[in-house]
């Protein structure tokens, strides 16, 4: 086993978890499909930030977006029980009926005991800008399609949310239309994916939408829930 816990995502949620869990000692493996982009906000983060979280860590006062971004990717990258990532994963694996890891679009599979989808605005998007429409989450940012398709197959059913952002600093506003996890197929107080035993989702594709706070806040309490257990 690669990794005690694998988060499928870097975005706020995925990486303040995966930050949190590896400061209590668990083996965290952080995949991302794009290392120049962990913990990017493209939207102004104001203070003030949640307690304990890395964004409180890290963040300051009119900071701009790549200045959080750069501070956080150090301190993932130089937390030792932390192993952050890109790659893009496809498809889950299944060991005995329970999910094991999942299968990578550039052939290595990762292995856990925990699997936790913080995949954002990326299941089955639509970004528009004007008239102009990509299958990706955020500018530039590719999507999932292949991990979509695998939970459609085992079964998982999905709403439809849509997020604007504005123009900013030269950057065009868009909008983007993607799918979250139904509401059924998620346990609030567990973070339980049910339909499969060892798989969890966090953040903006279970919520369907939410502040970089609020995805930091989730992130450190899946962590904190799980220092319980």
């Amino acid at each position: 086993m690669d990794y005690d816990v694998l988060i499928v995502g870097a975005g706020f949620a995925g990486a303040e978890a995966a930050y949190a869990l590896a400061r209590r000692g668990v083996r965290v493996g952080l995949c991302t499909q794009s290392l120049d982009t962990v913990f990017l906000p493209f939207t102004p983060v104001m203070p003030p930030f949640p307690e304990g979280t890395l964004l409180a860590e890290i963040g300051f006062a009119g900071a701009k977006g790549w200045e959080i971004h750069a501070r956080a990717k150090y301190k993932l990258e130089a937390e030792p029980n932390l192993h952050l990532f890109q790659s893009s994963a496809t498809r889950l694996l299944l060991e005995g009926g329970r999910v094991g890891g999942v299968e990578t679009w550039e052939g290595p599979q990762r292995r856990a005991g925990r699997v936790v989808l913080a995949v954002g605005s990326f299941i089955d998007p639509k970004l528009a800008i004007g008239k102009v429409v990509e299958a990706a989450g955020r500018l530039s940012e590719a999507a999932y399609p292949d991990l979509y398709q695998d939970l459609l197959a085992h079964g998982f059913r999905f709403v439809e949310r849509k997020a604007e952002v504005p123009p900013l600093g030269g950057t065009p506003g868009y909008s983007v239309t993607f799918k979250a996890l139904a509401p059924e197929e998620w346990e609030v107080e567990t973070f339980r994916l049910a339909r499969l035993e060892g798989l969890y989702g966090l953040g903006l594709c279970v919520l369907g939408e939410g502040t970089y706070a609020r995805m930091c806040e989730e992130g450190l309490r899946l962590a904190a829930s799980w220092a319980k257990g």
